[in-house]
């Protein structure tokens, strides 16, 4: 099935909005925002403001994978998610599902 822009950024701020509210994650997770973040990445359409901030999701996904707690890594980065959180959310009113 493939997912439309819209379903694609509604779905990464679904996840990282879990994460930062729930503390709670699994590995399959962070290895579904590395996939969104690949393919949206590649859609040069996409406004400015998330185009930046893609490769640092992406990066947290990665360092996700070599964290030895889960719990650790989200404390890590609480004071960036809330604003990639409010970026999606802003590009997803910018664009028709």
């Amino acid at each position: 099935m493939c997912l439309t822009r819209h379903n694609q950024l509604t779905l990464l701020h679904d996840l990282l909005h879990e994460q930062l509210t729930l503390k709670s994650v699994t590995l399959n997770e962070y290895t579904q925002i590395k996939k969104l973040i690949q393919q949206l990445i590649t859609d040069r359409t996409i406004e400015d403001e998330l185009q930046m901030i893609l490769p640092e999701i992406y990066n947290y996904g990665i360092k996700a994978e070599l964290a030895a707690s889960f719990d650790t890594h989200i404390q890590a980065y609480e004071h960036r998610i809330p604003t990639w959180i409010e970026i999606i959310q802003q590009t997803k009113g910018n664009i028709c599902s």
